[in-house]
């Protein structure tokens, strides 16, 4: 499964369908990685107060991995007009 997710809504569904694959509860997810399941809820729902650490430790604990890849620019972000697109994503 890849998923491209561009928000914390975004990760927050990726998150849950992960967890229902594998058949887990949010409490019992929550009791995996040291979150209560109000918290899972809260991640799975959007919420982006999430510490980094939390957010590895449910990767740990769905099995799965994060890759980092540019956003796709179109014709004028990349300047192609002569535009300096500068730092803009």
């Amino acid at each position: 499964m890849r998923q491209i997710v561009v928000s914390p809504e975004g990760l927050g569904a990726v998150l849950r369908e992960l967890r229902k694959k594998k058949g887990i509860t949010q409490a019992a997810l929550g009791a995996r990685v040291g979150l209560d399941q109000k918290r899972v809820s809260l991640i799975e729902n959007g919420n982006p107060n999430i510490r980094v650490d939390s957010l590895f430790r449910l990767f740990s604990a769905l099995e799965v991995g994060m890759i980092l890849e540019p956003k796709a620019l179109d014709d004028k972000a990349c300047g192609n007009a002569g535009q300096d697109a500068g730092d803009e994503w």
